[in-house]
């Protein structure tokens, strides 16, 4: 509502000095009524125009109630004061890790048979790709194969060799081993002998044995010679007895010559012990023990012992032993030829299939697998298309859940970074973004003409919302420190018309407030004008909040609404104690209007103690005096929003005054 300058304005020369106290109490108390109504006056003090003409925006007032809110989702948080660390800003791009972009090759010469990915496809380490088709595998496993059966046949060749060769060994080796072991007998045997006839000489023996031998010989012999001589005695005593009988026929004649025979048998046993050459020999062995004998001996064991040591000798060192083993060796050396020819008839074979990494199969069918985590970025290759060389690039494969934010920082800065710091990064086209990551890498030379040293971040891309390639702000958080600011969420501010806006809460309806910002840490961004610390804005929903103030009506017919009508204060949005606090103040206003009134009444009746309204060019400067409009859209809370407005002369300020009274 439009309220206008008073034409009845009461002469000071006329009133009392309690009317005109009354009077001047109640123009004083005016101005702070309609500053408590105000909207404006709802706003956190110290506010200017941020709940006051929005003409720089399209944004206006949006109400929404508790339930409401809590059903889009509509979140806030207080503005406050804290420190922030100062950054350093640059540009930079985003970059794939060195390791995180692989191409995937043809490992061999071949056709492409299966293609089981696309482009945009994720995959995993060791999941297979395509297959390939290699005929230079099937030629080598059938050469392999020829050259393996041949080498099979040579060894068992020189295996049955080998073992008749062993055979033969074995038995020469036990044959010799049988007649060294006779050897090594006779040897110590003829060594004992050499040693006893050795020690017999040393020591006399012989001869004593000798004369001993002699001794009991001649014994043996006297015994022998008397007991014939008794025999002898006997059978000549019988045979004359025979006789005699004999002659006086007392004794047959045959019983006579038997006794004959016995005394001749006597004398002959009596001649031969007389004559019995054991004597002799032991005689004669004495005299051999008495002069050559012992030497005779001890020469006859050494020549035993040296013959003996001989025999050992030759059988230890048979040549059939030694050709036999030689035979063996040679065997056990082609057995041994044919194994490698067998190893390596495969060799080749083998050897490709390991740098294929045991990926082919028998038919030479090559599985090409991907060698990390990532998506097919680029496909050059089609189901059927021969791949002439190994080696040629069939895909590319990125894993961009990890990026590089990389920059170039000047040499001067670079005692404020190091590995580990935070860092702050944003993209074009997505400014409500912020993404984090740390240092993780800084250069160690500085470029000599341009004095830059590059540093690079490592970021989280798990989103996917990051390209390489992509230019991007980057901001590096140093360890400095600024004085407390005013801070808020950055995902409060919404963008619109080249302004910045956040909405304040303000009972049941979000005020649009155009805020100037300054510096970016994190998620908070510093608020330069426009907020106070306590605050209420919206940090979640601002930019639905913001479009609904849209869809309420356009800029023109808004603008054009607000010049021609006041928007209407709603009691609701009036907090109670405001409201008993206008009481008194319009008990006060209305009893001296009243008052007033009475008063100009009865001067009326009797002086022209007021002013006519024609009179009001001597009482106000004779310059255009605009119009006081309390339009809360267009004014702030301060004094000066309510001076008139511009454009609106005095005589103008008269006939709005005369239409009142009317």
């Amino acid at each position: 509502m439009a309220i206008n300058t008073k034409s009845h304005i009461a002469s000071s020369s006329n009133l009392t000095p309690a009317v005109r106290a009354v009077g001047w109490l109640s123009w004083l108390l005016l101005p702070v009524w309609i500053s408590l109504v105000s909207p404006s006056a709802l706003a956190h003090g110290g506010h200017g125009d941020e709940f006051g003409s929005q003409e720089g925006t399209k944004s206006t007032k949006v109400q929404v109630d508790g339930a409401t809110a809590q059903q889009i989702g509509v979140q806030t948080v207080a503005a406050k004061k804290q420190s922030l660390n100062v950054e350093i800003s640059a540009t930079g791009q985003i970059e794939l890790l060195p390791s995180k972009k692989v191409e995937v090759t043809a490992p061999i010469r071949g056709k492409l048979v299966q293609l089981l990915v696309q482009p945009g496809a994720r995959v995993k380490a060791g999941q297979i790709l395509a297959t390939l088709s290699s005929p230079e595998l099937n030629d080598l496993r059938t050469s392999s194969l020829e050259k393996r059966s041949a080498a099979l046949a040579l060894l068992q060749q020189a295996q049955t060799d080998r073992n008749l060769a062993q055979q033969s060994y074995q038995k020469i080796v036990e044959i010799a081993t049988a007649e060294t072991n006779q050897a090594r007998s006779q040897l110590t045997a003829a060594q004992s002998r050499l040693a006893r006839e050795q020690q017999l000489v040393k020591s006399g023996s012989i001869v004593r044995a000798a004369k001993n031998s002699y001794q009991r010989q001649q014994q043996i012999a006297a015994a022998e010679i008397s007991s014939a001589r008794t025999e002898l005695e006997l059978a000549q005593e019988r045979y004359q007895k025979d006789v005699e009988l004999v002659k006086s026929g007392a004794l047959a004649r045959r019983q006579m010559l038997e006794s004959q025979a016995k005394l001749a048998e006597a004398r002959t046993a009596l001649v031969k012990a007389q004559s019995q050459s054991g004597v002799a020999q032991a005689e004669t062995d004495l005299r051999k023990a008495e002069t050559d004998l012992p030497l005779r001996e001890l020469r006859d064991a050494e020549k035993q012992v040296a013959e003996a040591t001989g025999q050992l000798a030759r059988a230890m060192n048979q040549k059939s032993v030694v050709e036999a083993q030689a035979q063996f060796q040679r065997a056990n050396s082609a057995v041994t030829a044919a194994q490698t020819q067998l190893r390596l008839s495969d060799a080749s074979y083998q050897g490709r299939l390991a740098q294929l990494g045991n990926r082919a199969n028998a038919e030479g069918i090559v599985s090409i697998t991907a060698p990390i985590d990532g998506t097919i970025s680029d496909r050059e290759i089609t189901i059927g298309q021969s791949v002439a060389d190994a080696g040629a690039r069939l895909m590319t494969i990125t894993d961009d859940r990890q990026v590089l934010a990389t920059a170039n920082i000047y040499q001067r800065d670079l005692g404020r970074l190091k590995i580990g710091q935070q860092v702050t990064v944003k993209v074009p086209g997505m400014t409500d973004k912020v993404f984090s990551g740390q240092i993780s890498r800084i250069g160690t030379a500085v470029d000599l003409q341009s004095r830059v040293v590059p540093v690079q971040a490592t970021l989280d891309n798990s989103q996917g919302l990051l390209k390489a390639g992509t230019f991007a702000e980057i901001k590096l958080a140093t360890s400095q420190i600024t004085t407390p600011v005013v801070v808020i969420p950055a995902s409060a501010v919404v963008e619109a018309d080249q302004e910045k806006l956040v909405y304040v809460k303000s009972g049941d309806s979000y005020q649009p407030t155009t805020v100037t910002l300054g510096q970016t840490v994190g998620d908070l961004v510093e608020v330069k004008t426009g907020l106070f610390a306590g605050d209420l804005v919206v940090n979640k929903r601002a930019p639905q909040l913001y479009a609904q103030s849209l869809k309420k009506k356009p800029a023109s017919e808004e603008k054009t609404t607000t010049a021609a009508k006041p928007e209407a204060v709603s009691l609701n949005q009036i907090p109670t104690y405001l409201i008993w606090g206008l009481v008194p103040v319009a008990g006060i206003l209305g009893g001296s209007a009243w008052w007033l009134k009475k008063r100009s009444e009865r001067n009326a009746t009797g002086s022209t103690d007021f002013i006519e309204p024609e009179d009001e060019l001597n009482y106000l400067p004779n310059e255009e005096i605009p119009a006081i409009e309390a339009d809360p859209k267009q004014h702030n809370n301060s004094n000066s929003s309510y001076y008139p407005q511009i454009g609106a002369t005095s005589r103008d300020v008269g006939e709005a005054s005369r239409n009142e009274n009317r």
